[in-house]
């Protein structure tokens, strides 16, 4: 059974995080060609800077695991795989959704899914994506707390790598960092307002998944 103050904080942490997120996002300036649909991705680059805030958690936690043998600290490993896949498959499909709403193809001569994946950072996203399911189904292959938290610490290194390389690749549809490289710096404040507020939405969902792991290592 769930101990009350196992799971209020949390609770409080990602109703906060998402409800103050939601507010910097209705708050985004419109621009100019998009209007206020520019918020829907705004609202998914900053829920992917998150989600990069979690891989690099990920990579801590995981390799601390193995390389200092803490069992103990496995159980947030496998919070933190959990929520960062979860919340990356979510904000993936997000991003596809939002491309089909703000990129114009009603003349393509193929399907809009043909060119959201010529395009470097949605190959990226995908292969993260595809990665991922892999890793959590590790769990079937192999038993050992050590060996999973390792993956773990991979996976994250694996994913920064190719966001990384990602941005060296140019673009063929998404602008390279249009909030960061944009001239009004309200842009930039709203939008890491929103990463900020998203990172701690994200870290509430990691303490619950991590008390519903307690709850079943309990029995």
């Amino acid at each position: 059974m769930i101990r009350y103050k196992d799971w209020l904080l949390p609770i409080i942490l990602t109703a906060l995080g998402l409800s103050a997120a939601l507010a910097m996002t209705m708050k985004f300036p419109p621009i100019i060609g998009l209007g206020t649909l520019v918020r829907l991705p705004a609202f998914h680059g900053a829920l992917t800077w998150a989600n990069f805030f979690l891989f690099a958690v990920l990579i801590i936690v995981g390799f601390t695991t193995y390389f200092a043998h803490k069992a103990r600290l496995y159980s947030w490993s496998k919070a933190l795989r959990f929520s960062a896949i979860g919340l990356w498959i979510f904000n993936f499909l997000l991003g596809l959704f939002a491309s089909t709403l703000t990129w114009n193809f009603e003349a393509a001569s193929q399907p809009a899914f043909m060119y959201f994946m010529q395009e470097p950072r949605v190959q990226m996203q995908f292969f993260v994506t595809l990665l991922g399911l892999i890793v959590l189904l590790l769990p079937l292959i192999f038993n050992k707390w050590s060996t999973l938290s390792f993956f773990d610490g991979l996976y994250g290194v694996l994913t920064l790598g190719m966001a990384y390389a990602a941005t060296q690749l140019g673009s063929s549809l998404h602008p390279p960092s249009p909030v960061m490289n944009a001239e009004e710096s309200i842009i930039r404040i709203v939008f890491l307002a929103m990463t900020f507020s998203l990172i701690v939405m994200s870290s509430g969902i990691v303490m619950v998944v991590h008390s519903q792991i307690l709850r079943k290592l309990r029995g």
